[in-house]
């Protein structure tokens, strides 16, 4: 048998481009020997974290070359200190991409397919490596070669820090704080929408986006046996999506973004609303091995083939530094006949195996639907960080904060939103083109012990035809330099009053949101509740006022009206806000005041052949309330369920309206003080922000000293005055600008 060392193709070759310009050259055996393999080195030296790339041409055929139970490539690397790593190989064909008329993209292929083999590590100094194949001939070396790693400036890969458990570093110990939005697919334009999003993104400090390579339907999709390209499919990859992987993560990475990348989403195996299961190469009517979509999560031979993507992934992109992490599943939680426990058990099983196969150790995560998630599977070990996915708040800082803090306390362990928005259907965001919604899910994230601002999920048809991604660059200017593994920052309580005691007390109103809702019996949402409101605003268990109000007909035993004792200092209103009515049968809302009738509306159904969820009923509805004690009761007495999106009581706060959001450790701190009024649901409804005046913060946990407080213009990114303060008893006092309608943020630094 002859071995071959492998050539190199070129010094200086770029990391992940390249899969694109690599040509082989053929290393011929000596005479009357078969032939083994020829393979091509991109380089004899790279900087550190730089791919390498080895191109591997094996003589025999196989039928599905991605599968490693016919062939196995591997690449066994020894580093410089004596480690050993064991790196897959994978199947490859090259594209050349140009744009058709109409801008779409066009890919036509490029070279010769063929196996590859990438590698890229931190530390300096020669590596030797041998390429070892299995298959039916049996296990073999078919190629060797070495090369040099040489320092660069380049961070690394993205962990979870060793100094702050909330929170990643770098490789290096740089502080990563993911600063971005999803930007999962793309249109008909491809790569060329990422050259189009990317820059923008990355010029205004973003630094982490999110793909998806669900089947199907999707440019990036692996297994869609729709795509262009033989034997597309169940265990048979894509390769036009593939390459444009390759180029979005490589483009990334001139960016400094880096991606999570969702391996798969509920649609896969859902059979109702936005599903792909009657597609899907699971299914066993597509010949896959799965008689309905739950049989996914225990099915020997689906987790066999998953493995194999998995293997896949790891093979054509562990390599990059552009890659934050692997996400199993978009929202499995929406996943049909969704069990727990089986769940659980799956993600346990497929995150060890992807954690033995991943040399570079990313960073492991999932996701769910509803925004408390699941326990049983966020709270597994085998799990890096956590995530939260939230649509149709009002108030986005308020859930935001209240779902961060208490996750961070439940879990220990990074977290951020991986999605959110005004609605999960995009209707509002045509009335949000300042970006309200998305200025305040970035600012309450970051000052809520979050590992990254909460991601904005309307990235094609919002963020770039308003041009929004200036709201990126205040966010990414404040906290350029913040170190937060080393700061490691805990909530600070906070107090305000008033600055000047001749100060005009106006009754600011409140907003009380639902946060969740379930849809099976016995479930304490699904209940009467009563919630008593108090004059500073808060509201006594709030987490059991569901967002689905359910009526006498269809669900019975699910009828929850919702009860609100209050006390008015003065007249003023109460309002209920409806964000869609049940397409089957309607609703009918009801308000009662200290139990007589106050307003009826029916939402008839229209429509009884369309079963979808009507909004034509979707607007503010209200009663009025004299001052004092009173009762008022929120009631749906028709057939079936409305959505309650918030109730507002008018001139019921007695306290200064503001959000105080911040973090301390005792030596420094960051806060962000926002008016309540200040959210892009009032700026829809036309409700300019009450301006609150001049307010004092106090700040606890402070040790004994003179701080600096910078405040800064949260619209420009940019300090707007520096001030000195003293910090007496672990408390430090800020002032708040006169007449605030929005919000400002500041920065403490111990001075002496």
């Amino acid at each position: 048998m002859t071995i071959h060392r492998c050539r190199r193709a070129g010094a200086g070759a770029a990391a992940l481009a390249i899969a694109a310009a690599c040509s082989l050259i053929v290393v011929n055996p000596a005479r009357g020997q078969s032939p083994e393999a020829a393979c091509t080195q991109s380089a004899d030296s790279v900087g550190q974290y730089d791919v390498l790339e080895i191109a591997v041409a094996l003589p025999a055929v196989y039928d599905n070359p991605f599968d490693p139970a016919q062939i196995d490539l591997t690449g066994v690397f020894t580093t410089p200190s004596g480690r050993t790593l064991q790196v897959p190989g994978f199947w490859y064909q090259g594209y050349e991409r140009s744009r058709a008329e109409g801008g779409a993209e066009e890919l036509r292929s490029a070279g010769p397919p063929g196996f590859r083999v990438r590698f890229a590590w931190g530390e300096t100094g020669r590596y030797r490596y041998e390429i070892v194949a299995q298959d039916a001939q049996g296990r073999r070396r078919v190629g060797s070669g070495e090369f040099e790693v040489t320092p660069s400036a380049r961070k690394g890969y993205v962990r979870r820090s060793a100094r702050a458990p909330l929170y990643f570093e770098f490789d290096s110990g740089e502080p990563y704080f993911a600063i971005g939005e999803n930007m999962c697919w793309p249109g008909a334009g491809g790569t060329y929408d990422y050259d189009l999003w990317m820059p923008k993104l990355a010029a205004n400090g973003g630094n982490y986006i999110r793909l998806w390579l669900v089947n199907e339907w999707n440019k990036l999709g692996l297994e869609n046996r729709a795509a262009a390209g033989p034997g597309n499919g169940l265990g048979r990859y894509c390769q036009e999506a593939s390459w444009r992987v390759d180029y979005i993560l490589a483009q990334a990475d001139r960016l400094g973004i880096r991606a999570m990348i969702c391996i798969d989403s509920f649609n896969s195996l859902a059979d109702s609303g936005y599903a792909m299961w009657q597609q899907s190469p699971y299914n066993v009517a597509n010949g896959g091995p799965c008689q309905r979509p739950a049989d996914f999560f225990t099915n020997d031979d689906a987790k066999r083939l998953f493995k194999q993507r998995l293997r896949y992934l790891v093979a054509r992109w562990g390599a990059s530094t552009a890659v934050l992490s692997w996400e199993f599943w978009n929202e499995v939680d929406l996943t049909d006949g969704y069990d727990s426990e089986a769940v659980a058990k799956w993600h346990r099983e497929m995150a060890d195996y992807l954690r033995s196969i991943d040399p570079w150790k990313h960073l492991i995560t999932t996701s769910y639907g509803g925004t408390e998630g699941d326990p049983a599977v966020d709270g597994l070990p085998e799990l890096d960080y956590v995530q939260s996915h939230n649509y149709g708040s009002r108030d986005v800082a308020d859930i935001i904060s209240r779902v961060s803090r208490a996750k961070a306390e439940a879990y220990g362990r990074p977290h951020y939103f991986g999605e959110f928005g005004t609605d999960w259907e995009g209707r509002n965001n045509g009335s949000d083109r300042e970006g309200i919604h998305l200025h305040n899910g970035l600012w309450s994230a970051m000052l809520s012990q979050c590992a990254g601002t909460a991601m904005l999920w309307w990235w094609d048809n919002y963020v770039e035809p308003f041009d929004l991604y200036r709201q990126f660059a205040p966010v990414a200017a404040f906290a350029a330099d913040v170190d937060w593994p080393r700061d490691n920052y805990q909530p600070a309580d906070s107090k305000v009053r008033l600055a000047r005691e001749d100060a005009p007390r106006l009754c600011a109103p409140v907003v009380v949101e639902p946060q969740r809702e379930e849809w099976q019996d016995g479930s304490p949402l699904n209940r009467p509740h009563t919630f008593r409101v108090g004059n500073d605003g808060s509201v006594a268990d709030q987490g059991w006022l569901s967002r689905i109000l359910h009526g006498r007909v269809n669900h019975p035993a699910w009828h929850n009206p919702a009860t609100f004792s209050v006390d008015y200092p003065q007249a003023g209103r109460f309002e209920v806000t409806v964000g869609g009515v049940s397409g089957y049968g309607g609703a009918a809302l009801s308000i009662s005041l200290d139990g007589r009738p106050a307003l009826t509306v029916d939402f008839a159904d229209t429509a009884p052949d369309d079963t979808e969820t009507m909004h034509q009923y979707d607007r503010v509805y209200g009663i009025e309330v004299p001052a004092g004690s009173h009762e008022i009761v929120v009631e749906d007495t028709g057939n079936d369920w409305f959505v309650l999106d918030s109730v507002r009581l008018t001139s019921y706060l007695t306290t200064p309206n503001l959000r105080v959001l911040a973090l301390s450790n005792g030596r420094r701190g960051l806060v962000w003080v926002q008016n309540k009024e200040h959210t892009w649901a009032l700026h829809r409804d036309g409700v300019s922000p009450t301006p609150v005046p001049a307010c004092w913060v106090d700040l606890s946990g402070f040790d004994p000293g003179v701080y600096e407080v910078e405040r800064w213009d949260t619209s420009t990114g940019r300090p707007a005055d520096v001030t000195r303060v003293e910090a007496t008893g672990g408390v430090l006092s800020i002032e708040t600008p006169e007449g605030l309608t929005t919000d400002t943020a500041y920065k403490i630094r111990r001075a002496r």
